[in-house]
Parts: C-alpha cells; sequence; structure tokens
C-alpha cells in the first residue's frame, strides 16, 4: 500500500506547512550524508527556511568555503565580486594589524620582552616615560 500522489504547490495551512519543512529538511539531510558516506562524494547543504532560519550540512572531509571554491572553478561563475575580495583582504589586513596591537600591548605592559632587540626596548620605554609624564601633567591639573 504505497502513499498517494500529492500535487506541488505551496502548503496553504501554516502549521502544516512547517512540519512538512521541517520533516523534508530532515529528510534531505539524511540523504545528504548517505551520498557522502555511500559515494565519498562531498557534499555541501545550505536551506534557508521562510523564517531566515538557516540549516546547513557539509561533508565532515570538506568545508563550505572549499566546495565554493570548487563550484567557482569547474563553473566559472563568480560567487564573489571585486568588493567582496577587496573586503576579504582589509579584514585580514585589520586582523594583523590588531595581532600586532595586541603584541605591543604586552610589551607595554612588560610581557614578552626578553626577546624584544636594544633599539625596541628603548622605543619602549621612551613610549612609558612619555607616557607617564602625560599622566602626571593630568594629575597636576
Amino acid at each position: 500500500m504505497g502513499r498517494g500522489k500529492i500535487e506541488i504547490k505551496r502548503i496553504e495551512n501554516l502549521s502544516n506547512r512547517q512540519v512538512t519543512f521541517s520533516k523534508r529538511r530532515n529528510g534531505i539531510i539524511k540523504k545528504a550524508k548517505e551520498i557522502t558516506v555511500l559515494c565519498d562524494a562531498h557534499v555541501s547543504l545550505v536551506i534557508f527556511g521562510s523564517s531566515g532560519k538557516m540549516v546547513e550540512y557539509c561533508s565532515p572531509s570538506t568545508t563550505v568555503t572549499d566546495i565554493l571554491d570548487r563550484y567557482h572553478k569547474q563553473s566559472g561563475k563568480r560567487l564573489w565580486d571585486a568588493k567582496h575580495e577587496n573586503l576579504s583582504k582589509e579584514i585580514e589586513r585589520i586582523k594583523k594589524e590588531n595581532d600586532n596591537m595586541q603584541i605591543e600591548l604586552r610589551h607595554l605592559k612588560g610581557e614578552d620582552i626578553t626577546s624584544l632587540p636594544h633599539k625596541e626596548l628603548m622605543v619602549l620605554e621612551e613610549a612609558l616615560e612619555t607616557g607617564l609624564a602625560w599622566v602626571r601633567d593630568k594629575q597636576a591639573c
């Protein structure tokens, strides 16, 4: 005894639509996992529900970024425009700048200074003396 065919159209009842979405979402994720295991395929699945909630699955042996890079190379379609690439480069630049500032802050606190060359220690000492003088001037006012 099989199931009857249903007409593929939008389900008007909100509750029924949500239940169907949930069941079918779980089913498609299960199929993605199965094809990954059975066929050693690299699979990435991203689903956005009508509420805006995102659900994703990616094969354990890869990442979504890797899948998108492969898609980009094989299809020739540009997923990112120059603006996004520039923003990505800017983010990397800011991360490096932040890392350098964190190191400088540790040095100002007196941490990790044993590896610093003499010139950098002199610059650090001068910066600390300047800061101390500035604080003393503010206290005097």
